[in-house]
């Protein structure tokens, strides 16, 4: 567009641009694919297709079957040791229920304690097998592309329940003898203290002597006192009366023993009448827990060993 000056004015003078061309629609054929790229997206769905039939048919057998050899020398173990710890947990509760851990001398008291605590190890490893057999059986289950579960899990696995409740219960048994038996040895080695040495130095008049043997015995009973009662000791309610009996005896030999050391005659009197009354409680007492043992081992013991049997019997161990 331009302008200029003729005569009267300026004139403007309007030039028309041409219109831009409308882009023209281009027609592209698709491309071919070419044949090697076919070949090639063949030969790749074929070797999928032959991986996982491979996984199918020779690695997914293979691990399953891996797995079931390791869960069946598990489980094998594992009825083992049910086997050798439930013979051997009924064996030492027999001898104990007689008159109870309390009961038994010192030598039968080492033996036991030794067996108990070996028994329970025993015990220890053989549910450490069956641990290790489920561990097993819930890898085989958990493998992808199975339509099913492995055989073995449907008629493993209610053996191994079994076995868990067998040995949990036999770990039960024997530890509650170690505690048992371990109480048993310090409170057996304070019953032998009052007549092998208290009541002699009384007897002598060695008052300084009965006060430290009384003072040392009270103090021994009463670390016992807390172990005695714990429930996983499995020890006769009874047996805490006749504890409370010889502290009874302690204590009132170490009044008789200060009383009559001071020259209190009136005081060492009382002591003894006290003295007297705490002996006569801890023979009746001593009594009383022996002669309650058979029930106590019914009531609390032998349930325990008919869960062994029963599920013992029921795991084919």
């Amino acid at each position: 567009m331009g302008w200029q000056e003729e005569g009267c004015g300026p004139r403007y003078v309007f030039v028309a641009l041409p219109r831009p061309a409308s882009p023209r629609l281009v027609f592209r054929p698709a491309r071919r694919v070419s044949w090697a790229t076919r070949i090639f997206a063949v030969l790749v769905l074929v070797l999928a297709a032959g991986a996982i039939g491979a996984f199918l048919e020779v690695v997914l057998p293979q691990r399953v079957a891996q797995l079931a050899q390791s869960e069946s020398s598990e489980l094998g173990q594992a009825r083992a040791g049910a086997a050798d710890t439930s013979t051997a947990v009924t064996s030492l509760w027999a001898e104990i229920s007689a008159k109870s851990g309390l009961g038994l001398s010192p030598d039968q008291l080492s033996k036991d304690l030794a067996l108990a605590k070996a028994t329970e190890k025993s015990a220890d490893d053989a549910l450490s097998h069956v641990q290790a057999a489920q561990s097993y059986m819930a890898q085989a289950d958990g493998l992808p592309f199975q339509f099913h579960s492995p055989s073995f899990i449907a008629t493993d696995r209610p053996a191994l329940q079994h076995l868990d409740k067998a040995l949990q219960a036999t770990i039960k048994l024997t530890h509650g003898a170690t505690l048992q038996l371990s109480v048993a040895q310090h409170l057996n080695q304070d019953a032998q203290t009052i007549p092998g040495s208290l009541y002699p130095s009384l007897n002598a008049r060695q008052w300084t002597d009965a006060a430290r043997t009384a003072s040392a015995l009270s103090t021994d009973l009463t670390t016992q006192q807390v172990p005695a009662a714990d429930p996983e000791a499995l020890l006769d309610p009874l047996w805490s009366k006749w504890i409370d009996a010889m502290q009874a005896v302690a204590s009132s030999a170490k009044q008789v023993s200060l009383a009559s050391a001071a020259g209190q005659t009136q005081q060492a009197q009382v002591a003894n009448r006290s003295l007297d009354t705490a002996r006569a409680q801890l023979v009746a007492s001593y009594a009383q827990a022996q002669n309650g043992a058979a029930a106590w081992q019914a009531k609390t013991i032998q349930p325990l060993l008919d869960t062994i049997a029963r599920e013992k019997s029921a795991a084919g161990a």
